[in-house]
């Protein structure tokens, strides 16, 4: 009998990785944006929405007297792949005024960009994004909040408010004093099968401060070490492509048709108005023969990832039909 599931990862990968970028500089365009081209992949840059194309002047940051990006280099970056997310309104507590840090924020970067903003990354500590900043994400429209902790998020997170970040930078601080480490928890997302998400800020032949980035040596070298070891098992990913993915797979219900073989219904349940890319990955399970598959009524593409097992890629809205049989039986 043929099995159809949803894949953990997009296009059957066995874990994913993302990069992701605090504060939004505009040096990133030195020596990051040209690594990422060359290497192929999507960043994510988090932006200060009351400080967009200004010279940076929040607190005491190491980062002040360098300008964030302006709308049109936000926008060009959307055009090749990456994507933005909001770092608040002004880098402060959040809690102070969560409707201009939280809503008013996400409103400025949307007007500035042209699409919808529907990641939260925490600015400063997990101090701002406590149980009561995670509560008021859904209705400002976020679909995800992202924080500061050294871990991996595992490939169905039971809290997409409070998603996991690795720091990516010298060292840390007393009283742990951590060196670089350019396979920081490659290991644990491949035996996993999770998503790691890394952070830093502006890397550049020195790092600006070596407690919250790295230098753009060991920012290569970090890159380089996700490309060799991920090989092809790994998916290297827009964070916003995963957090939709995620909620796709936490919304999705295929239903076998009762006395045909092969024959299944999609059904999405409860999925947020704001997730976009309305695509899922497909496995099938006992395919040893010649296989079709047809999604609404339309043939798609299989790959074959080993004995018995195919996987495919489709959008998918509520209803839709997949139908996977031997060719000589559809």
């Amino acid at each position: 009998m043929l099995k159809l599931s949803i894949a953990t990862w997009k296009y059957g990968k066995r874990w994913a990785h993302s990069m992701t970028y605090d504060e939004a500089l505009a040096d990133l365009s030195r020596l990051v944006i040209p690594l990422h081209q060359e290497l192929g992949m999507p960043g994510h840059v988090e932006v200060v929405a009351g400080q967009i194309g200004e010279v940076r002047n929040c607190g005491g940051s190491s980062f002040n007297g360098m300008r964030h990006m302006n709308a049109g280099e936000l926008r060009a970056l959307l055009e090749i792949g990456w994507g933005v997310g909001c770092h608040s309104w002004s880098h402060g507590r959040v809690m102070d005024d969560p409707e201009r840090e939280l809503q008013g924020a996400k409103e400025t970067i949307e007007a500035a960009i042209g699409q919808p903003i529907t990641a939260f990354v925490a600015p400063g500590t997990n101090d701002n994004l406590t149980e009561e900043v995670q509560a008021r994400l859904p209705g400002c429209g976020y679909l995800a909040g992202f924080g500061i902790t050294d871990d991996i998020n595992r490939s169905d997170p039971e809290n997409l408010m409070l998603l996991n970040r690795v720091a990516v930078h010298e060292r840390y601080r007393a009283p742990f004093f951590s060196a670089f480490d350019a396979h920081k928890r490659i290991r644990q997302a491949q035996l996993a099968g999770g998503w790691l998400v890394d952070y830093c800020h502006c890397p550049l032949e020195q790092a600006v401060d070596e407690y919250k980035d790295c230098t753009a040596a060991h920012h290569r070298e970090r890159l380089k070490a996700i490309v060799t070891e991920g090989g092809s098992e790994c998916w290297h990913a827009n964070p916003d492509e995963v957090v939709d993915y995620l909620w796709m797979k936490r919304c999705a219900r295929i239903t076998p048709d009762r006395g045909r073989d092969g024959h299944f219904r999609v059904a999405l349940e409860s999925l947020p108005a704001q997730v976009r890319t309305r695509e899922l990955s497909f496995e099938v399970e006992g395919a040893e023969e010649d296989i079709g598959i047809m999604v609404d009524g339309g043939a798609v593409r299989a790959v074959r990832m080993g004995a018995g097992r195919l996987c495919f890629a489709a959008l998918v809205s509520n209803g839709t039909e997949i139908v996977v049989a031997r060719r000589r039986e559809r």
